[in-house]
């Protein structure tokens, strides 16, 4: 059974979610733009201390065929609902150590009480995020609820709404923010989700900029093979 997250992007995108087998979609790289700030143009990889997302500006060096982030799905090169890792197939990370890592993931969501700022981190295999690539802009979406039609009178909810629970939503809160993730590691650039950003809530931290995540479709190919994890 696919865990309820999963289910619920899968039906919002009308996908089928009897399926039995899980494909490992990829590997492809995932390029970082701004509508708001044009020197905001790069691509992401792991962070080796922490497992962050980084961010590196500038023309993404090309990248061997096993290198690169796996989408977990239902279907083969099915990229509407499943979950984010990152593999190195090939074993080179002596010939880029910075941004190699051999394998990680899931991906999932780091928070902080005092802020609305958290930050995805990879190998969070208890608390893995759902994700999907919108069919019409391409962006990298994220599951989530939308509780603002929430009723506690049982009977009292909206045509659209009957049950007056909460509802499934995509989500695109993807921002660049200087970040530290504990006093033990200096601040970075890194890929980040503000909380209530879908809301018209500002981050918390003033460093953050609003961002869109694309496949680098270029880099796509590889959906034949069975996911082993």
């Amino acid at each position: 059974m696919a865990p309820p997250k999963l289910l619920r992007l899968l039906a919002l995108v009308g996908t089928n979610a009897v399926v039995a087998q899980i494909f490992a979609n990829g590997p492809f790289q995932l390029h970082i733009s701004s509508l708001f700030n044009a020197s905001i143009d790069g691509d992401v990889y792991p962070c080796q201390d922490t497992l962050a997302l980084c961010f590196e500006g500038g023309v993404l060096t090309t990248p061997s065929t096993g290198e690169g982030f796996i989408f977990t799905s239902r279907g083969k090169e099915d990229y509407t609902a499943g979950y984010l890792s990152w593999r190195n197939d090939t074993k080179q990370a002596a010939s880029n150590p910075a941004n190699t890592a051999t394998a990680y993931g899931p991906i999932g969501l780091i928070y902080d009480p005092g802020t609305n700022v958290a930050v995805p981190v990879l190998n969070q295999t208890s608390t893995a995020e759902t994700f999907g690539f919108d069919s019409e802009t391409g962006n990298l979406m994220m599951a989530g609820i939308d509780d603002t039609a929430m009723s506690n009178g049982g009977g009292n909810g909206t045509d659209s709404n009957p049950n007056g629970g909460a509802r499934g939503r995509n989500y695109n809160n993807w921002y660049l923010c200087f970040v530290q993730l504990d006093e033990n590691n200096p601040p970075e650039t890194l890929v980040s989700w503000v909380l209530g950003a879908n809301r018209g809530w500002l981050p918390t931290n003033p460093t953050c900029q609003p961002i869109n995540i694309t496949m680098q479709t270029s880099a796509v190919g590889y959906g034949d093979r069975t996911a082993n994890f």
